[in-house]
């Protein structure tokens, strides 16, 4: 496909030169002939076929090329023409140039959202940093476009070196464009930062944590009021800048109300680590939570216990006790804070170790697979003791032979409400199938290990997978047969129904349809780059 491309991006070049006393002709080939360069982008790389970002990435291309490549013939004409010509040639460049700016910054945005996601990928990955260089050197170019516009073009009619400044002025333009056309190079080189690690270089991050507690969000809500109210009074003064007295009045008793403010708006900063914008690379399979399952009694069970409750034989004998991991302070912390603490350990208060760290003990696999098994074991006390997920849960991934031989993920079939059953035995009847949902709904069943039940449905006989639901939904592999889960088109685990009378309710296709629907009417937004688990 890339060789494709550039045979007809030769082609768009050969055709554009033929064309050239026709102008307009030319110029709409040229503009094809460089739209086709988003094809050699992230766009088609990450998206089979036409998408959002492949479009961004055309107006992205187009909008420069109109812009960057319009400096040089702005500058022979202000040069060689007479200055009358000049100065008008400058003034109707000025609405293209804006028109083009205004592209630039809507694809931009997409861009940015779809490559590089948030602050994390911007501060901490070679890519952000490349994207910045390329923000820079895009302020200098429109601060030299409005000097152009506004200052130098006028000054053209009046005085004739006006003519030798602004030329310069166009060339040093020109040349801030190429840099921002090698930047864009680069960045088109670089893994986006949503493919990347992000190592985060500050010991703080933001954190809306503190809102959850009803005094610190008051005391939040109180010193954003302050700070607001310190800036408003800043903004009145320097409105009123010719009265001296307003004016320091305003600043001054702005400045301490923002400085009485920022203590309380600490609360939104939070403890951070290198790692603690890393996502986990596992999507939350099955295999990686079974793998962590094993490796959890040899590395972990002698302090935080067998079920992770911090009631191991080793704790009573620790200066810190061990953290509780079926508690619900488990999913205010991140996967890379999670990481960080496998890797390093935690530090006690009072100094020492309260925790040691596993990196030499444990590969980078091994601690994402405990983290899987952490947080699905969590999520299992919690079902086991109040018959629901203490917040919302990603279904494990997994492969299962579906209808005609076909080997499938589970998140191969996002967009369709999955309707997973551990069969009790291969004997057992297949439950029946809803009509008419909002959403496909595709059964699976479930088998732990044994033959595969003769139906048309989908079909898992992995013990992973099996070991997997079993934690999730807090029961043993044993007493799993004849349970049923229901997962949302989004991938999030949204209901189950143990064996017993709870299982009869699905048996009706009314009843089950009825529950389908009621899920697909209240979604739960897609996990953000497929990485979070909850």
């Amino acid at each position: 496909f890339f060789g494709h491309l550039a045979l007809l991006q030769l082609a768009g070049l050969v055709a554009t030169a033929i064309a050239l006393p026709l102008p307009w002709v030319a110029a709409c080939l040229g503009m094809a002939t460089l739209a086709l360069q988003a094809g050699h982008g992230h766009a088609l790389a990450m998206e089979d076929g036409p998408s959002l970002l492949l479009l961004a990435g055309v107006l992205h291309l187009v909008a420069a090329g109109a812009w960057l490549g319009g400096l040089l013939p702005l500058l022979l004409v202000v040069q060689s023409a007479p200055a009358r010509i000049g100065a008008a040639a400058a003034r109707w460049f000025s609405p293209m140039g804006k028109w083009c700016i205004a592209l630039l910054v809507g694809s931009a945005i997409v861009q940015f959202w779809q490559l590089i996601g948030g602050l994390p990928g911007v501060l901490g990955t070679v890519y952000g940093w490349m994207a910045l260089v390329k923000l820079a050197l895009l302020i200098v170019l429109l601060a030299f476009a409005a000097a152009n516009r506004y200052w130098l073009a006028p000054r053209l009619l009046q005085a004739d070196p006006a003519r030798a400044v602004l030329v310069r002025s166009i060339a040093v333009q020109t040349g801030f464009g190429l840099a921002v056309v090698l930047s864009a190079a680069t960045l088109g080189s670089l893994p986006p930062s949503l493919h990347e690690q992000p190592n985060w270089p500050f010991a703080l991050r933001p954190s809306l944590v503190a809102l959850d507690d009803p005094d610190l969000r008051a005391e939040v809500m109180q010193g954003a009021i302050t700070l607001l109210a310190g800036a408003a009074l800043v903004l009145a003064g320097l409105a009123f800048h010719r009265r001296r007295a307003v004016l320091a009045v305003g600043v001054l008793a702005g400045g301490a109300l923002c400085v009485v403010a920022a203590p309380h708006l600490d609360l939104l900063f939070v403890e951070a680590y290198p790692t603690s914008y890393y996502h986990s690379p596992t999507d939350f399979a099955a295999t990686s939570i079974m793998h962590g399952a094993a490796l959890f009694p040899q590395n972990c069970a002698s302090c935080h216990g067998a079920r992770g409750r911090g009631d191991g034989p080793a704790a009573a004998g620790l200066p810190e006790p061990p953290a509780d991991l079926t508690a619900g302070h488990l999913w205010a912390h991140e996967d890379g804070e999670l990481f960080w603490w496998l890797t390093h350990g935690i530090e006690a208060p009072e100094g020492g170790m309260a925790m040691p760290g596993f990196a030499g003990q444990l590969s980078p696999d091994d601690r994402w697979a405990l983290i899987d098994y952490i947080r699905a074991n969590n999520a299992g006390v919690s079902f086991h003791d109040t018959n629901a997920w203490p917040v919302p849960v990603q279904s494990p991934d997994f492969t299962m032979v579906c209808p005609g031989g076909r080997d499938l993920q589970a998140a191969d079939l996002r967009g369709s409400v999955l309707h997973i059953v551990a069969m009790p035995g291969a004997d057992a009847p297949v439950p029946p199938k809803p009509e008419q949902a909002s959403a496909p709904v595709v059964t699976i069943l479930m088998t732990d290990g044994g033959p595969a039940p003769h139906a048309t449905d989908c079909v898992s006989t992995d013990p992973a997978v099996w070991a997997a639901y079993a934690t999730l939904s807090g029961m043993t592999t044993e007493g799993l047969a004849g349970t049923q889960f229901l997962v949302d088109p989004n991938g999030w685990m949204r209901a189950a129904q143990r064996p017993g009378e709870g299982t009869l309710r699905w048996a009706n296709p009314a009843l089950l349809l009825a529950d389908v629907q009621a899920i697909c009417g209240h979604p739960i937004a897609a996990a953000e780059g497929g990485h979070a688990h909850h």
